[in-house]
């Protein structure tokens, strides 16, 4: 989060105010910040020799948002670029609820081992837990297209110097905001439905006992 900050936000920021003192257009003070967070991806990749899906979607959408506004000239495009990484995750939650399991599901189960197959089953038993991993996944989609159409509807209202910065903080704003959220409430109801759940097979089990054996009789 502090290099996302320090590389995605203040150093384009105060390469911009620079570039803008020395009478550059917007569009190419704009392109000289985005060498920042395309250089931590890079370097990212070069360390790892893995890059994650997160940081393909923000190269993907600094690359669009640079080639297009150099192309045109256009401040807009440039600036959309954290409007089309928002709003691109926000599609890959919104097309996850057609998948047998959700994209929320697959981040409640990154824990350890045993967690993960006790809600693998939790899963499979209870229409209730998968209703609830649906709803958070069509929260999470609603709330970052959402975000992303606010955020590009600011571009043109706003001057560059202050965008960057809503920017910034919106995103972190809205991914903090809903990262609380998501363990709260995803949390509180989870551990309900799988409290419920429980004392739903305690009961069964006691009524229908799998391994209770009847009297034997002497056969004559």
């Amino acid at each position: 989060m502090r290099n996302d900050i320090i590389f995605g936000a203040v150093l384009p920021w105060l390469t911009y105010l620079l570039a803008k003192h020395y009478d550059f257009s917007t569009v190419h003070a704009l392109a000289l910040g985005s060498i920042f967070p395309i250089a931590v991806i890079v370097v990212a990749y070069v360390r790892s020799n893995r890059l994650a899906a997160i940081g393909v979607i923000t190269l993907a959408a600094t690359v669009a948002s640079l080639v297009g506004s150099l192309y045109f000239d256009s401040p807009y495009l440039a600036l959309l670029k954290n409007s089309l990484i928002t709003g691109f995750i926000g599609l890959v939650f919104a097309g996850s609820l057609l998948m047998p399991r959700p994209l929320v599901f697959h981040f409640a189960t990154e824990g350890e081992g045993e967690d993960r197959k006790r809600l693998n089953r939790l899963y499979a038993a209870s229409a209730d837990y998968r209703a609830l991993m649906r709803f958070m996944t069509l929260a999470w989609a609603a709330v970052l297209i959402g975000e992303a159409s606010l955020r590009a509807l600011l571009i043109p209202l706003l001057p560059v110097s202050v965008f960057l910065v809503v920017s910034e903080a919106m995103w972190i704003a809205v991914f903090a905001l809903m990262m609380a959220w998501s363990w709260r409430y995803g949390g509180r109801k989870g551990k309900a439905i799988a409290d419920a759940e429980a004392a739903r097979e305690k009961h069964s089990f006691s009524r229908h006992p799998r391994n209770k054996k009847g009297p034997r009789h002497a056969t004559p």
